[in-house]
């Protein structure tokens, strides 16, 4: 029989939890993408088009044609922070797409969202125009750091 000591169960490279594993996915998800501008984009045509959203036929008809202004700017601003996070390398159109219509959301709809949603919009949009990838040297920094701290977190939970 093999004598199994707390020194080699601190050394042997655990299997992440789920949670954990989860967790390290969305974190290398995040960091190959512009996950932040794209949110930051996103949330300001949610601002862009919460006056309307929610609203029944009966609001849409007596706005007129008037009230599926703003709910077209904030998709195209919805649809360009989706492309920038599914592919990150044609992200300088989508980019610039989004930010005319943040611009444009001011005169367009409701003062741009009570300007809360185009400043987002345009601080978004720019965010994504900006973003420049990690080199795979940084990202195996990453890893490893990664894989320190689930080392030193499976040694404290050990020694409990």
């Amino acid at each position: 029989m093999t004598d199994i000591t707390a020194s080699t169960i601190a050394t042997a490279s655990p299997r992440p939890s789920r949670p954990a594993a989860l967790r390290q996915r969305f974190a290398r998800f995040r960091r190959t993408r512009p996950f932040w501008g794209a949110l930051t984009l996103a949330l300001g045509a949610y601002f862009i088009a919460r006056p309307l959203l929610g609203g029944t036929f009966a609001f849409y008809t007596t706005v007129g044609i008037r009230s599926i202004t703003p709910l077209l700017l904030a998709g195209g601003m919805v649809a360009a922070a989706g492309i920038a996070l599914v592919l990150p390398a044609q992200r300088h159109f989508p980019a610039l797409v989004a930010m005319m219509l943040s611009v444009a959301s001011l005169p367009l709809a409701n003062l741009g969202g009570w300007l809360i949603g185009m400043v987002l919009g345009i601080t978004g949009a720019g965010l994504v125009f900006a973003w420049t990838p990690f080199s795979e040297k940084q990202l195996t920094r990453f890893a490893e750091k990664d894989a320190a701290r689930a080392a030193k977190r499976a040694a404290k939970q050990a020694a409990r």
